[in-house]
């Protein structure tokens, strides 16, 4: 052990971004496993003196040379499972930090319809499901997705990102309305078809600021962006309000919503829109009503003035 062999572990460290102590630790255990192996008992304690690099073995000193090919190789082999034992250690704590965050990579490699997503440090996976319908996606290509959560493996930790995910439209949103994280306004909830339509409640948290328009953007510029990173999905900005039925006929605009009876015990609601507006309210494919539902977590159905109901496609 010698001056050149600390400044070597230490740049070790630095380029795996492994802070130098562990690096030391991870050592200290290889040597460990060495003298076992070298002269049959496992020592109580090592150290490495951090400035000399001399190596000490229960308060001896250990000369490196003294110890065969076979001892050495051993412990080359124990640090660099303790380097990469801790390198996954690191990364979990990182990524699971950032649970409910929005992660940048590229499209690395597929397994079936499920896309492998390399993150530079880490890959991240995202299952078929949590595709948007319809997207194209080709090796290389920069893309945006949704971290929802990470598991720990025997091996690397596993990142499950989303580009479905209804949370997703949200951080989107809030990366391009800063009034957001200004505290201005909050998004209470979104309501998803992954790559067809999207309808978010907002909240305005200062009277001074219209929370719709704001998201909206000068020119729909805002609100743009978002739809242009979802390959074209429609989103549509809800007005909270404390009002049930206010937030039911901001779902069902710009269809004219003569009432709405909410069954408060059995969760549903009846509203009533003029028959030649009855298409309107429902939506291409029934999509209205059934954001509407997810948004409110109410039952909806739709009915005439006559009192006929209508069945959503």
């Amino acid at each position: 052990m010698n001056i050149d062999f600390l400044e070597a572990l230490e740049e070790m460290a630095r380029e795996r971004g492994i802070d130098r102590e562990a690096a030391y630790v991870a050592m200290e255990r290889g040597i460990a496993a060495a003298y076992a192996l070298e002269f049959g008992s496992t020592p109580e304690h090592v150290s490495i003196d951090r400035n000399s690099g001399d190596v000490k073995v229960d308060g001896e000193r250990l000369i490196w040379e003294d110890l065969s090919r076979i001892a050495t190789r051993r412990a080359e082999e124990v640090f660099r499972q303790e380097i990469l034992k801790h390198r996954r250690e690191i990364l979990y704590d990182m990524y699971s930090e950032r649970v409910g965050e929005i992660l940048n990579g590229s499209v690395h490699r597929f397994e079936g319809r499920s896309v492998w997503i390399n993150l530079g440090e880490a890959e991240a996976f995202m299952p078929e499901r949590e595709r948007i319908p319809g997207e194209r996606y080709v090796p290389g290509r920069r893309l945006r997705a949704y971290l929802y959560e990470v598991e720990r493996t025997q091996g690397d930790p596993r990142l499950f990102v989303s580009r479905a995910h209804p949370q997703f439209v949200a951080k989107l949103l809030e990366l391009e309305v800063p009034e957001v994280e200004q505290g201005l306004l909050e998004v209470v909830e979104v309501a998803r078809i992954p790559g067809v339509r999207s309808k978010v409640l907002v909240r305005g948290l200062d009277p001074r600021i219209d929370p719709v328009g704001t998201c909206v953007g000068a020119g729909g510029s805002r609100i743009r962006s978002v739809s242009r990173e979802l390959s074209g999905e429609k989103v549509d900005i809800i007005r909270w309000s404390e009002e049930l039925r206010d937030i039911i006929r901001g779902c069902l605009a710009p269809a004219s919503v003569r009432a709405v009876e909410v069954d408060e015990e059995a969760r549903a609601a009846t509203v009533t829109v003029p028959a030649n507006e009855v298409s309107l309210a429902i939506g291409r494919d029934g999509q209205s009503v059934e954001l509407a539902a997810k948004l409110t977590g109410y039952s909806i159905q739709i009915r005439t003035p006559s009192g006929d109901e209508v069945q959503a496609p």
